[in-house]
């Protein structure tokens, strides 16, 4: 019998991205895998057209180990490209659709790609970096908007229908080769390029079945953008399951009630500001939000005057908190619903696969109800960062990924978050946790959001700063909210500053940025 060949192997036993759309169609051929605007896509068609614009980019000469960058808004065209570069082993770099020309230069000569895609609407923002991208042989267009694009620009729309070869490629891709760099925004100057594997993808599927109960007829709602870690995660794992994924264009409130009423919507996905936002949409006590089983809130802790509310508009939902990071693919903990209401102040318990542990600033491992630095180890954690040695070195120290968070484990084991170290607020010789002075605030009932900062101050080191923004119709002052919080904790915990205002910075998936907004506030009383 003849031995095989190394191709057979690899095809043999490999788990990368690129064969789960094909998997999935051969159980589901005739089923519906995405809803995007007015398209409806089967599983077999989203298969076929990933291996189509799989085989247009290698006319294009991209290979394994190659690179290609996208900046746009979710759509249907990136998936394909996505799923069908996954074929060839090409590693993808999505990149956020805010970016503007000097941001844009660094993230694509930092990675170095083939081919550059970007949506049509998007390109006047980034125009002037095009002639500083020095690798870049192909650039092209995703029109997704009827936005005049850039003369000699290859049109993906144009790449998939000229490619008619819908067989599966034939490439020979390793568990741990790079499926995307997913670059992040820190508190350094640049941001950092997380490499992550097929290997760290396909772990997240079996923690998104047992951690976060995602089955076949499931029918989740995609608003978080795909450059982001936690869609991609939901993406894959909706196609790996069978699900029928319905995909939003961008996250918008009053659309989000609208399709999860028309297409019977059963899982949602979103940080606490939209859930504190999407109540005040008009109309909203008239939607039919009857077909939601499942809800999972992330990027911080959902308050549990919130928690309260939501729980009587849809007492038949399963209800999560989600932790985790991009560095880790984004396996972290959740809290399962079973323990919701008891735990609610928890991130629970590490997800499958997840090892987690508590440490001091000297990497040593401290006991329950001691607070320390968040690290964990598992196959979902990242590779590196990408062309940097010294930081992945930091960062990875140790055999444990160190992920900037301030947590602590309680006798149960169940984990508390307590802040990013960099939202830690020294303040006349105390560390306050912005969380815990947030979680207060946000139980004053006309109060709909808010982020606590600490601004410099020549006397207290680090004032302590709320924002807030309350309910539409509802009128609160600075000293309201001063004499609630005194009320609810102690004296050097209090905000010294309030600034009420009617919104905050928030990033496409709505978790409020909190580096933005201390700029903004150091630049509005540097001028004042």
């Amino acid at each position: 019998m003849a031995e095989l060949s190394s191709l057979e192997q690899n095809l043999l036993r490999r788990a990368v991205i690129g064969d789960i759309p094909k998997r999935t169609a051969s159980r589901f051929p005739s089923k519906t895998a995405i809803v995007f605007q007015d398209k409806r896509v089967t599983f077999k068609e989203l298969n076929e057209n990933a291996c189509r614009m799989a085989h247009a980019f290698e006319k294009l000469g991209c290979k394994k180990g190659d690179r290609v960058c996208f900046m746009t808004h979710n759509c249907l065209q990136y998936i394909y490209a996505w799923l069908g570069l996954s074929k060839i082993g090409t590693t993808v770099v999505p990149m956020n659709f805010m970016l503007k020309g000097a941001e844009v230069e660094y993230i694509v000569n930092h990675c170095e790609p083939k081919a550059f895609f970007v949506e049509d609407s998007l390109i006047p923002q980034m125009r002037d970096a095009v002639p500083n991208l020095r690798t870049v042989e192909h650039f092209g267009y995703i029109p997704l908007t009827g936005a005049e694009s850039l003369e000699n620009w290859l049109n993906i729309d144009e790449m998939l229908a000229s490619s008619d070869d819908s067989s599966e490629p034939l490439v020979e891709i390793d568990d741990e080769d790079v499926a995307t760099i997913l670059y992040t925004s820190g508190t350094e100057a640049q941001p950092k390029g997380v490499m992550t594997t097929h290997r760290n993808y396909m772990i997240t599927l079996i923690s998104g079945l047992a951690d976060l109960n995602f089955r076949e007829d499931d029918v989740p709602l995609l608003s978080i953008p795909l450059y982001h870690v936690a869609g991609k995660y939901l993406l894959l794992e909706s196609i790996n399951v069978g699900a029928t994924l319905i995909l939003e264009y961008v996250p918008n409130p009053v659309e989000i009630l609208e399709l999860t009423a028309r297409e019977r919507v059963t899982y949602w996905i979103y940080p606490p500001t939209l859930y504190q936002i999407l109540p005040s949409m008009p109309d909203f006590a008239k939607c039919d939000l009857s077909s939601l089983k499942k809800c999972v809130s992330f990027g911080a802790l959902m308050p549990p005057s919130l928690l309260q509310q939501w729980k009587e508009i849809l007492p038949q939902a399963e209800w999560r908190n989600y932790y985790g990071q991009t560095e880790s693919s984004p396996l972290g903990s959740t809290l399962q619903p079973e323990d919701f209401e008891r735990k609610i102040n928890t991130i629970g318990t590490p997800h499958t696969g997840v090892e987690l542990k508590i440490f001091d600033d000297f990497d040593n491992e401290v006991p329950a109800g001691t607070p320390g630095e968040i690290v964990m180890r598992g196959p979902s954690v990242m590779k590196g960062y990408y062309k940097d040695e010294e930081r992945t070195a930091q960062t990875l120290r140790g055999g444990w990924l160190h992920t900037g968070d301030i947590g602590m484990f309680d006798e149960e084991g169940f984990l508390y978050f307590i802040d990013r170290k960099k939202d830690i607020i020294k303040t006349g010789g105390e560390n306050v946790s912005s969380q815990e002075v947030e979680s207060i605030i946000f139980k004053h009932e006309k109060v709909m959001q808010a982020a606590v900062v600490g601004l410099p101050h020549e006397y207290w080191g680090e004032m302590v700063t709320a924002v807030v923004v309350p309910y539409p119709g509802a009128e609160i002052s600075e000293q309201e909210i001063i004499d609630y919080c005194k009320e609810q904790m102690a004296g050097y915990k209090v905000p010294k500053k309030v600034i009420i205002t009617d919104q905050l910075p928030v990033n496409p998936s709505g978790k409020i940025l909190k580096r933005e907004l201390r700029r903004e506030l150091a630049e509005k009383f540097k001028e004042g």
